[in-house]
């Protein structure tokens, strides 16, 4: 004779177990639920990056000059249940870019995720060079990723986690043609300080990575500014969907390597 005494209890906690499961895999998973700050979101590489961090149930930080489409794109995760905010920086004025950081705190409390994107090209010779122009480049594409990745620091070892994910360039590691100097000097500098930072911050559980894509069909072309920028505004129409690069970001994101080549490229 069977005893249902013993088989009850089995069966509640069978039931326990299948309750919890949910929550475990939500408390495996890398990306549900975390706040993830993306610069340049409104359009290209950083974009498609905010897209598959809606997909994936990631809290968003959207910032860039252009606000409106990513205002429009907070407005639809917001309408599809997700949580999303977007506000209008110019990463170039340092004074306005701890607002970024600011909003993620006001807004979710924290920062797991940097997603250092933004930036754009002037294309000039170093015999061509205005200094302004270079140095404003600079503040974009180097110093807004340093200085924002400075301001969440704190907040990621406090608690123990988090990453910073620094798009770079193939040309960081190539030969850049001629022109493309400054826009290349920018992102090798970089590959210098976020190399020496990964192995500065691993100690804490941030973890560091570069990805160096290749040339991809964003707008960075039709926006370049300098006296060569005429002529070229069509150089990126063939080159690969920024797409592409995003996935293998979010990929490489799960592995060990600081430094990594997404898309159709191979590193040097």
């Amino acid at each position: 004779m069977r005893n249902e005494s013993a088989i009850f209890p089995l069966v509640g906690l069978l039931l326990v177990l299948l309750l919890l499961l949910p929550n475990a895999s939500r408390a495996d998973d890398p990306w549900r639920g975390k706040v993830a700050i993306i610069t340049g979101s409104s359009s290209g590489l950083g974009y498609e990056l905010a897209k598959i961090a809606a997909a994936k149930d990631m809290r968003l930080v959207l910032a860039d000059i252009n606000l409106q489409p990513s205002a429009e794109f907070a407005t639809r995760v917001l309408a599809e249940g997700g949580e999303a905010v977007a506000l209008e920086v110019d990463l170039a004025d340092r004074s306005q870019r701890g607002r970024v950081v600011e909003t993620a705190l006001e807004h979710f409390g924290t920062v797991d995720y940097l997603f250092n994107n933004a930036g754009y090209s002037y294309l000039a010779t170093l015999e061509q060079m205005d200094v302004d122009m270079a140095q404003h480049l600079f503040e974009v594409n180097y110093w807004a990723y340093v200085d924002l990745a400075q301001q969440v620091i704190p907040i990621m070892k406090e608690q123990g986690s988090g990453s910073i994910l620094n798009v770079v360039s193939i040309l960081a590691h190539r030969s850049a043609p001629p022109g493309t100097g400054h826009y290349a000097a920018s992102k090798a500098a970089l590959v210098g300080i976020f190399q020496a930072a990964a192995q500065e911050l691993e100690p804490y559980g941030i973890r560091v990575f570069l990805a160096s894509p290749a040339g991809m069909r964003t707008n960075i072309a039709r926006n370049s500014v300098g006296p060569l920028a005429e002529g070229r505004r069509d150089r990126a129409d063939d080159w690969e969907p920024p797409e592409i690069a995003a996935a293998d970001i979010f990929a490489a994101m799960l592995e060990d390597e600081v430094l990594f080549f997404p898309g159709f490229v191979e590193g040097p």
